[in-house]
């Protein structure tokens, strides 16, 4: 996913994240949206944002 996309995928983690049911599992650690942009961040919301590159070896 694009820079221009990256708002949009921010609002349905947040749902997803919402939606685990913390009495059968644990709430995620962490949250990220991977995406085909040039640097990582953190969001002020606490979600990371990752570009693919830094996943390889």
């Amino acid at each position: 996913m694009g820079a221009g996309e990256i708002e949009d995928a921010l609002e349905k983690l947040a749902r997803v994240a919402k939606a685990v049911d913390t009495g059968k599992m644990n709430a995620p650690s962490f949250l990220m949206v991977l995406t085909r942009t040039e640097y990582a961040l953190q969001m002020e919301n606490g979600v990371y944002v990752v570009p693919l590159g830094c996943l390889k070896d």
